[in-house]
Protein backbone atom coordinates (compact mmCIF):
# COMPACT_ATOMS: atom_id res chain seq x y z
CA UNK A 1 0.00 0.00 0.00
CA UNK A 2 2.67 2.38 1.17
CA UNK A 3 4.92 1.06 -2.14
CA UNK A 4 1.61 2.00 -4.53
CA UNK A 5 0.55 5.69 -3.10
CA UNK A 6 4.56 6.14 -3.23
CA UNK A 7 4.47 5.98 -7.03
CA UNK A 8 1.63 7.65 -7.23
CA UNK A 9 3.07 10.74 -5.48
CA UNK A 10 5.93 10.84 -7.60
CA UNK A 11 4.05 10.30 -10.62
CA UNK A 12 2.13 13.77 -9.28
CA UNK A 13 5.38 15.54 -9.11
CA UNK A 14 6.73 14.07 -12.31
CA UNK A 15 3.19 15.69 -14.19
CA UNK A 16 3.90 19.26 -12.11
CA UNK A 17 7.19 19.71 -13.26
CA UNK A 18 6.67 18.76 -17.18
CA UNK A 19 3.71 21.13 -16.93
CA UNK A 20 5.24 24.03 -15.29
CA UNK A 21 8.13 23.63 -17.79
CA UNK A 22 5.84 23.70 -20.96
CA UNK A 23 3.51 26.91 -19.21
CA UNK A 24 4.12 30.24 -21.05
CA UNK A 25 5.45 32.11 -17.82
CA UNK A 26 8.37 29.85 -17.46
CA UNK A 27 9.26 29.68 -21.03
CA UNK A 28 9.39 33.70 -20.75
CA UNK A 29 11.48 33.47 -17.92
CA UNK A 30 13.44 31.11 -20.00
CA UNK A 31 14.01 33.88 -22.44
CA UNK A 32 14.48 36.77 -20.52
CA UNK A 33 17.42 35.33 -18.66
CA UNK A 34 18.76 33.26 -21.83
CA UNK A 35 22.76 34.34 -21.76
CA UNK A 36 21.50 35.41 -25.22
CA UNK A 37 19.39 37.97 -24.13
CA UNK A 38 22.37 39.52 -21.30
CA UNK A 39 24.50 39.68 -24.38
CA UNK A 40 22.53 41.64 -26.49
CA UNK A 41 21.56 44.52 -23.85
CA UNK A 42 25.25 44.60 -22.64
CA UNK A 43 26.91 44.98 -26.50
CA UNK A 44 23.75 48.29 -26.98
CA UNK A 45 24.99 49.60 -23.58
CA UNK A 46 28.87 48.32 -23.59
CA UNK A 47 31.69 50.69 -23.27
CA UNK A 48 32.99 49.75 -26.87
CA UNK A 49 30.77 52.32 -28.83
CA UNK A 50 32.17 55.51 -26.25
CA UNK A 51 35.73 54.67 -27.74
CA UNK A 52 34.52 54.49 -31.27
CA UNK A 53 32.84 57.71 -30.89
CA UNK A 54 35.83 59.44 -29.47
CA UNK A 55 37.82 58.22 -32.31
CA UNK A 56 35.85 59.23 -34.73
CA UNK A 57 35.73 63.12 -33.30
CA UNK A 58 39.53 62.94 -33.18
CA UNK A 59 39.54 61.78 -36.84
CA UNK A 60 37.77 64.61 -38.00
CA UNK A 61 39.58 66.95 -35.33
CA UNK A 62 42.96 65.85 -37.03
CA UNK A 63 41.01 66.64 -40.76
CA UNK A 64 40.36 70.03 -39.35
CA UNK A 65 43.59 70.58 -38.53
CA UNK A 66 45.05 69.51 -41.27
CA UNK A 67 43.25 71.12 -43.94
CA UNK A 68 43.58 74.25 -41.86
CA UNK A 69 46.86 74.19 -42.24
CA UNK A 70 46.64 73.26 -46.01
CA UNK A 71 44.80 76.40 -46.10
CA UNK A 72 47.40 78.71 -44.52
CA UNK A 73 49.92 77.34 -46.71
CA UNK A 74 48.00 78.36 -49.64
CA UNK A 75 47.47 81.75 -48.65
CA UNK A 76 51.33 81.92 -47.93
CA UNK A 77 51.64 81.68 -52.02
CA UNK A 78 49.76 85.06 -52.48
CA UNK A 79 51.30 88.14 -52.88
CA UNK A 80 49.55 91.31 -51.77
CA UNK A 81 50.33 94.38 -54.34
CA UNK A 82 48.97 97.48 -53.02
CA UNK A 83 46.83 99.46 -56.11
CA UNK A 84 45.56 102.68 -56.13
CA UNK A 85 42.11 102.84 -57.17
CA UNK A 86 40.86 106.63 -58.30
CA UNK A 87 37.54 108.21 -57.36
CA UNK A 88 35.74 111.19 -58.95
CA UNK A 89 36.14 113.67 -56.21
CA UNK A 90 40.15 113.08 -57.60
CA UNK A 91 39.12 114.58 -60.78
CA UNK A 92 36.32 117.42 -59.79
CA UNK A 93 38.36 120.89 -59.85
CA UNK A 94 41.30 119.71 -61.67
CA UNK A 95 42.76 120.89 -64.64
CA UNK A 96 44.56 119.56 -67.67
CA UNK A 97 46.67 120.64 -70.36
CA UNK A 98 45.66 118.71 -73.49
CA UNK A 99 47.52 117.56 -76.70
CA UNK A 100 45.85 116.04 -79.53
CA UNK A 101 46.53 114.97 -82.79
CA UNK A 102 43.30 114.58 -85.35
CA UNK A 103 43.28 111.79 -88.00
CA UNK A 104 41.87 114.50 -90.85
CA UNK A 105 45.22 116.53 -89.91
CA UNK A 106 48.08 116.15 -92.78
CA UNK A 107 51.13 117.11 -90.77
CA UNK A 108 50.49 114.16 -88.39
CA UNK A 109 53.18 116.00 -86.24
CA UNK A 110 50.74 119.28 -85.29
CA UNK A 111 49.29 119.01 -82.04
CA UNK A 112 46.44 121.10 -81.10
CA UNK A 113 46.93 121.84 -77.62
CA UNK A 114 44.15 123.25 -75.07
CA UNK A 115 43.17 122.89 -71.61
CA UNK A 116 40.31 121.83 -69.75
CA UNK A 117 38.51 122.11 -66.45
CA UNK A 118 36.42 118.97 -64.83
CA UNK A 119 33.84 121.22 -63.08
CA UNK A 120 30.25 121.22 -62.14
CA UNK A 121 27.33 123.82 -62.94
CA UNK A 122 25.02 125.12 -60.52
CA UNK A 123 22.64 122.32 -60.47
CA UNK A 124 25.67 119.48 -59.27
CA UNK A 125 26.06 117.95 -62.73
CA UNK A 126 29.24 117.55 -64.13
CA UNK A 127 31.09 120.62 -66.65
CA UNK A 128 33.78 120.48 -68.77
CA UNK A 129 34.90 123.73 -69.33
CA UNK A 130 37.54 124.18 -72.65
CA UNK A 131 40.63 126.83 -73.28
CA UNK A 132 38.04 127.87 -76.10
CA UNK A 133 35.25 128.51 -74.13
CA UNK A 134 33.32 125.46 -75.65
CA UNK A 135 31.75 123.47 -73.10
CA UNK A 136 30.48 119.80 -72.44
CA UNK A 137 30.44 117.06 -69.95
CA UNK A 138 32.40 114.56 -68.22
CA UNK A 139 32.11 111.80 -66.36
CA UNK A 140 34.56 109.42 -64.65
CA UNK A 141 33.79 105.46 -63.78
CA UNK A 142 35.40 104.23 -60.45
CA UNK A 143 34.73 100.80 -61.33
CA UNK A 144 35.85 100.61 -64.96
CA UNK A 145 39.18 103.89 -64.20
CA UNK A 146 37.05 105.72 -67.52
CA UNK A 147 37.34 109.03 -67.74
CA UNK A 148 35.44 110.92 -70.66
CA UNK A 149 35.28 114.53 -71.29
CA UNK A 150 33.03 116.05 -74.19
CA UNK A 151 32.98 119.49 -76.30
CA UNK A 152 30.24 120.57 -77.81
CA UNK A 153 29.90 122.37 -81.16
CA UNK A 154 27.06 123.44 -84.00
CA UNK A 155 27.36 120.15 -85.65
CA UNK A 156 27.68 118.02 -83.16
CA UNK A 157 30.52 117.01 -80.54
CA UNK A 158 34.22 115.39 -79.89
CA UNK A 159 34.78 112.96 -76.89
CA UNK A 160 38.11 112.77 -75.19
CA UNK A 161 37.90 109.31 -73.27
CA UNK A 162 40.41 106.75 -72.11
CA UNK A 163 41.38 104.35 -69.31
CA UNK A 164 43.51 106.58 -66.66
CA UNK A 165 46.11 104.34 -64.58
CA UNK A 166 48.02 107.44 -63.34
CA UNK A 167 47.06 110.34 -61.22
CA UNK A 168 48.97 113.03 -62.91
CA UNK A 169 48.97 111.45 -66.64
CA UNK A 170 46.21 110.38 -68.75
CA UNK A 171 45.59 109.53 -72.75
CA UNK A 172 43.41 108.12 -74.93
CA UNK A 173 40.99 108.17 -78.43
CA UNK A 174 38.94 110.74 -79.88
CA UNK A 175 35.62 110.31 -81.16
CA UNK A 176 33.37 111.85 -82.86
CA UNK A 177 29.61 112.67 -82.47
CA UNK A 178 28.17 114.14 -85.49
CA UNK A 179 26.04 113.02 -88.61
CA UNK A 180 29.05 112.14 -90.77
CA UNK A 181 30.57 109.56 -87.91
CA UNK A 182 28.60 108.85 -85.22
CA UNK A 183 31.18 107.11 -82.88
CA UNK A 184 34.02 107.40 -84.94
CA UNK A 185 37.77 107.34 -83.93
CA UNK A 186 39.21 111.01 -85.01
CA UNK A 187 42.33 111.23 -83.35
CA UNK A 188 44.67 110.73 -80.15
CA UNK A 189 45.25 112.59 -77.10
CA UNK A 190 47.32 113.00 -74.05
CA UNK A 191 47.02 114.86 -71.13
CA UNK A 192 48.89 115.93 -67.84
CA UNK A 193 47.48 117.31 -64.75
CA UNK A 194 48.02 121.00 -64.16
CA UNK A 195 48.53 123.08 -60.80
CA UNK A 196 51.14 120.39 -59.24
CA UNK A 197 55.31 120.43 -58.97
CA UNK A 198 57.36 118.43 -61.98
CA UNK A 199 59.18 116.34 -59.22
CA UNK A 200 55.84 115.47 -57.76
CA UNK A 201 54.53 114.22 -60.85
CA UNK A 202 57.39 112.26 -62.47
CA UNK A 203 58.00 111.79 -65.80
CA UNK A 204 54.78 111.03 -68.29
CA UNK A 205 54.61 107.19 -69.02
CA UNK A 206 54.95 107.91 -72.81
CA UNK A 207 58.35 109.11 -72.42
CA UNK A 208 59.37 105.28 -72.57
CA UNK A 209 57.34 104.03 -74.99
CA UNK A 210 59.72 104.38 -78.54
CA UNK A 211 56.81 104.24 -80.95
CA UNK A 212 54.79 106.84 -79.27
CA UNK A 213 53.25 109.28 -82.29
CA UNK A 214 52.02 111.73 -79.85
CA UNK A 215 54.37 113.88 -78.61
CA UNK A 216 52.80 116.02 -76.42
CA UNK A 217 55.98 115.48 -73.43
CA UNK A 218 58.01 117.21 -75.84
CA UNK A 219 56.00 120.46 -76.06
CA UNK A 220 54.87 121.05 -72.39
CA UNK A 221 58.28 119.94 -70.99
CA UNK A 222 59.31 123.44 -69.70
CA UNK A 223 55.37 124.45 -68.84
Amino acid sequence: MSSLSYSSSLLVLVQFIIGFLQSPLACQAWVCHSPSSITTRSSLGSPQSIPRQILSSSTSSTEALSVGASDDDEDDEYEYVEYEILTESEFLGSEWLIGTVMDNNLNKEKIAETWVRLATDKDGKNLAVWGDNSEGNWNFDVASQFLSMSKNSIVGKNIWAGVVDDYYFCRGSVRGWNFFSPASVVGQWQAKRLGVEKDEAGVAPWFDEEDETLPLADTTEGQ
